[in-house]
């Protein structure tokens, strides 16, 4: 690897998460900037806060708790030691991702199984082909994820005859100084350094088109025209759709799959 490559890959991620693998490309030799369009923040209302408590309390009438990411365990590790010092025995853990099921080993939490597939996979579809997931007729499930994710593993695990509650727990939100950030990157787009803009999911490239689309037309086209590497076919169309002809598609969401697609794009360019 050349000491410097020459992409200045825009990291969209979430700030802890962006600082992680702004080093690892920094040290591939690339340079990095952060636009953060996503922001991870605790649910507020009284509402959703009473419907955390509630299921929190019936914790040990579950057979089976599944971490969707690591937010996921944070917010709800908080929650679950908080009323339950010593965790209820009897429960079956499950992780979608290998660093989720890190996050709840952090815990003392060893995972039943985790969505890991062939290529590296990290979805609800690879959790959803787990052994201990097959039979689960009668059982009740949890799933500790954030407000309004996918809802394409409770439907599954419903037919498969289960009693499926979700423990919503956090809230994904556009930051407030996304916007300026993005409008000034628009200004920093010279020929002299190439640019290369990057999502995580699905929200992020929604919230990225959410800010484009109200841009003059030559800003619009000066950023659909730059690279976009994404986590996945299925974003990558989503992109392709709303105007991005370069995208660079990973296996997965993962640092080193993400990485992985980068270096193999700039070596090509």
């Amino acid at each position: 690897m050349s000491d410097s490559l020459p992409f200045r890959v825009v990291i969209t991620r979430p700030e802890a998460q962006a600082n992680s693998w702004a080093q690892q490309l920094e040290a591939q030799g690339f340079t990095t900037t952060k636009l953060n369009l996503l922001e991870i923040v605790p649910v507020s209302s009284d509402e959703k806060i009473r419907a955390i408590k509630n299921k929190i309390l019936d914790f040990d009438l579950y057979q089976k708790a599944i971490f969707v990411s690591q937010n996921a365990v944070e917010f709800g590790m908080q929650w679950l030691d908080e009323y339950w010092p010593q965790l209820p025995i009897g429960i079956d853990y499950f992780a979608v991702g290998a660093t989720t099921a890190k996050k709840l080993s952090d815990y003392d939490i060893a995972v039943t199984d985790l969505a890991v597939s062939d290529n590296g996979g990290m979805t609800s579809e690879d959790l959803l082909r787990s052994p201990g997931l097959q039979q689960v007729d009668g059982e009740k499930i949890i799933i500790f994820r954030g407000c309004g994710g996918r809802g394409h593993m409770a439907e599954e695990l419903r037919k498969r005859g289960a009693w499926v509650d979700y423990c919503e727990l956090y809230e994904r939100r556009l930051p407030s100084h996304a916007d300026e950030q993005l409008r000034t990157l628009c200004n920093d787009i010279e020929q002299t350094q190439q640019f290369l803009l990057s999502v995580h999911s699905g929200e992020s490239l929604e919230n990225l088109l959410g800010l484009i689309n109200n841009y003059p037309t030559q800003h619009q086209e000066k950023l659909r025209a730059l690279p976009l590497l994404v986590p996945s076919q299925r974003i990558a169309m989503a992109a392709q759709t709303a105007g991005f002809n370069n995208t660079i598609c990973a296996e997965n969401a993962t640092d080193p799959a993400m990485t992985a697609a980068l270096i193999r794009f700039a070596r090509n360019h």
